[in-house]
């Protein structure tokens, strides 16, 4: 899926808004109608869009908030404390280093 693009939303707008100023009497009104019409639409379409937008970039921040306090303050101490007891094998080895790669 791709993003909308804003500046081709803008001009889009833009040119409808010519079309709908400039107009001279060759231009169909029922056409002129449906233009106003797609163009509201498309506009409360783009308002949704960028508030969808907001919403997600703050889940994606909440997400990477609570993966952070996870890994820093839960599993990374219970591993620590598991090293240093001496508890250290090849799985353990593994976990911590596939733990730290979800840091990067």
């Amino acid at each position: 899926m791709k993003g909308i693009n804003a500046i081709k939303h803008r001009n889009l707008f833009a040119i409808s808004l010519k079309i709908q100023g400039d107009v001279d009497q060759s231009v169909d009104a029922a056409a002129l109608l449906a233009l106003r019409n797609e163009m509201a639409e498309l506009n409360e379409l783009y308002r949704q869009y960028l508030e969808l937008l907001q919403r997600l970039e703050d889940i994606v921040q909440d997400y990477e908030s609570k993966e952070r306090t996870i890994r820093s303050k839960i599993l990374s101490p219970s591993l620590r404390k598991l090293a240093k007891n001496g508890q250290i094998g090849a799985d353990l080895r593994m976990i911590i280093t596939s733990l730290n790669s979800c840091a990067h």
